[in-house]
């Protein structure tokens, strides 16, 4: 194990979309150097994980804005692409919504411009070790010593499986989980019936992304389809309704308010027009029911029952269903809270103070951030809005 006995300002367990946003921020203010800052994740690139699952979803466009990136410039993104030839169509509308190809290549250029990759190491975190003086992060081939940690973990490793398709799966039923880590479209047969299970963003780009070749697909959504451009109110974004939020002294409370912001199995107007045309050219069927049974009747066929008495067949099957809405961190972060009686809510989810400071020098962005960050904490500008808390701590305000 390669241990580093120096200590550094700031460790980011997580290197994706907040754990990099963090990074690029602490560093292009100059609250720290890149000598006083590691990354580290599991996966051998910066946005790894971001990447894989933009990919095998299909994404075409982001639902976000083009003024949310990871740069702390707001209008960075729009200047990388006055020079940048990588593609015809470089946003869309409303707000300018980039191109998954777009903010990839502007990522990519942020972390080149301020050496992020320098500081990126690969790890998996197994141990947190908190000090009086500073933190000890241990991973199965290294170790690190930090004043300050921050958790970016993200929710790659619990996606929600229904109970139908898990037990269909133990039998050999060919079901996959769009947004597992293992999850492969080369795994997807080229001809056939392949069912897609859900009625969110993932479910209609998957749908819209498997369709063509000699596949039949259909599309089972729980409800009809239904469209909105906003994960939650952009009001989310601002004081318009983060004055009142903060106000709410039950985190119980801040649970219910943030479950009913957010837009959840909704889709883009651009994905309700290109899958409304694909059904009806007869590309994609779209069946409204929910799933109850699936039998599995040999290696590559299954029967789908659904709540309306409806069946389907299917070759196979692709889940869009989302993430388990617990905690992230598994076993680290249960350890960490045991370990130094961390604070949290009902839910399980942390309970932090305006900096999101869950302890002296343990900071948290993204899902663990929500109950005071609000809805749009897992999104690209809740990064944003992390960041800034974060940088606060230093008892300065600066726009991020």
């Amino acid at each position: 194990m390669y241990r580093n006995d120096s200590i550094l300002e700031w460790v980011i367990v997580g290197g994706g979309i907040h754990g990099i946003c963090i990074a690029n921020a602490l560093i292009a203010h100059r609250y720290a150097t890149r000598n006083d800052i590691r990354i580290i994740d599991p996966n051998p690139e910066p946005l790894a994980e971001w990447k894989r699952t933009a990919d095998n979803v299909g994404m075409e466009f982001l639902r976000s804005p083009g003024v949310h990136h990871l740069d702390t410039e707001p209008f960075s993104l729009k200047h990388f692409s006055s020079n940048y030839r990588g593609g015809s169509k470089f946003f869309t509308a409303p707000n300018d919504r980039p191109s998954l190809t777009l903010f990839n290549a502007h990522a990519a250029d942020v972390i080149k411009h301020n050496s992020l990759k320098e500081i990126f190491t690969q790890g998996l975190v197994t141990t947190i070790e908190i000090g009086s003086a500073c933190a000890t992060i241990s991973s199965h081939n290294q170790m690190l010593r930090a004043r300050r940690v921050v958790l970016a973990l993200g929710q790659s490793h619990s996606v929600q499986w229904p109970d139908w398709a898990r037990i269909a799966a133990e039998k050999g039923g060919r079901i996959y989980h769009v947004l597992d880590a293992a999850y492969s479209k080369n795994n997807i047969p080229d001809s056939g019936k392949v069912v897609v299970i859900g009625g969110g963003m993932s479910a209609v780009q998957t749908a819209l992304s498997l369709t063509g070749k000699n596949r039949h697909v259909t599309l089972v959504s729980p409800h009809a389809l239904r469209y909105n451009n906003y994960d939650a109110d952009p009001g989310w974004m601002g004081p318009k309704f983060l004055s009142k939020f903060k106000r709410i002294a039950s985190s119980a409370r801040r649970r219910a308010v943030i479950n009913a912001a957010r837009n959840s199995g909704t889709i883009t107007q651009e994905l309700k027009r290109s899958i409304s045309n694909i059904n009806h050219e007869k590309k994609c069927v779209i069946v409204i029911g929910k799933s109850e049974k699936c039998t599995v009747l040999s290696n590559d066929l299954m029967l789908l029952n659904l709540d309306n008495g409806e069946k389907i067949g299917a070759n196979c099957i692709v889940l869009a269903t989302g993430y388990s809405s617990k905690r992230p961190g598994g076993h680290l972060v249960d350890t960490l809270i045991t370990d130094n009686d961390l604070k949290c809510s009902l839910c399980g989810y942390p309970v932090t103070n305006h900096a999101l400071q869950w302890h002296e020098n343990l900071f948290v962005t993204g899902p663990l951030a929500e109950l005071e960050v609000g809805p749009v904490s897992r999104n690209i500008i809740g990064a944003k809005m992390a960041a800034r808390r974060i940088l606060q701590y230093h008892s300065k305000k600066i726009a991020v």
